[in-house]
């Protein structure tokens, strides 16, 4: 995986570990917040499947 990825990942998973820990501490989120969160959970999920990708065809050649 390369740094650059790296970097947005953890970026990503420290947005959505804050507004989870929002969350258990028992505070609502608003709905704006909410989606906010899976927003951010979708982008992580195409940067990991981008990423995979990526690596998938560096090893065919």
């Amino acid at each position: 995986m390369s740094k650059e990825t790296k970097i947005i990942l953890d970026e990503l998973n420290f947005t959505i570990s804050k507004l989870n820990q929002k969350e258990r501490e028992g505070k609502k989120l608003k709905e704006s917040q909410y989606w906010y969160r899976e927003g951010l959970k979708a982008a992580r999920d195409i940067v990991i499947k981008v990423e995979r990708l990526g690596e998938q065809a560096l090893d065919k050649n």
